[in-house]
């Protein structure tokens, strides 16, 4: 069986990320979204996150019993990462800065998934996960471009929502959809944008 998650993080890095988190985790206890203690119920066999609480179906408008499960809980994040890097692919929009040029231009999906791309094609999509590791180390991370060979921080790339260079985001584990009205209350309780992303593993 799969695990369905669903990832809410800002589109950028935010200060105090710590004192952030407990902001909102206090406010989603407050509100019973989510229990109070920590217990094992996330994708980690070495961290532990928070179960639904008893009005968690608020937030979700159904009530699906994700209780039933084993992995059900909200994982917080408070480190600098690449979020969402595990569905990264050559479907995801990486926009140069400088010719406005998705850099996986001319890969189709059926060519990417069935090993049909060129040696230039995977270089293109493998040299951008080193530059993810040293973004997340707080080094310098750039990517030279294929299309007008222009070198830019990988920051100032233009991305489709589905990745996020950030140090601030919820893992929602196996929960249906959010209520928008949850996600826009919730956007306010933060103080800035944020990106919502879907995945399994």
């Amino acid at each position: 069986m799969s695990d369905n998650y669903i990832t809410i993080c800002t589109v950028k890095e935010v200060e105090n990320p710590k004192e952030l988190s407990e902001k909102i985790l206090k406010w989603l206890q407050s509100n019973e979204t989510i229990e109070t203690e920590l217990s094992y119920c996330i994708f980690s066999m070495s961290n532990k996150g928070y179960k639904p609480g008893n009005k968690h179906i608020d937030v979700i408008g159904s009530n699906e019993n994700i209780l039933r499960l084993k992995v059900c809980g909200v994982e917080i994040k408070t480190e600098r990462e690449v979020f969402n890097a595990g569905a990264f692919t050559a479907m995801t929009k990486l926009e140069c800065p400088n010719c406005i040029t998705d850099r996986f231009e001319g890969i189709t999906p059926q060519d990417f998934f069935t090993d049909n791309c060129t040696e230039e094609q995977l270089n293109r999509f493998d040299t951008v996960f080193p530059e993810f590791d040293k973004w997340t180390n707080n080094e310098n991370a750039s990517l030279i471009c294929p299309h007008c060979l222009k070198e830019s921080n990988l920051i100032n790339y233009k991305t489709d929502n589905s990745i996020a260079f950030s140090n601030f985001g919820f893992t929602f584990w196996n929960w249906p959809d959010l209520k928008e009205e949850f996600l826009m209350e919730l956007k306010a309780k933060i103080g800035t944008d944020i990106v919502r992303m879907n995945g399994h593993i």
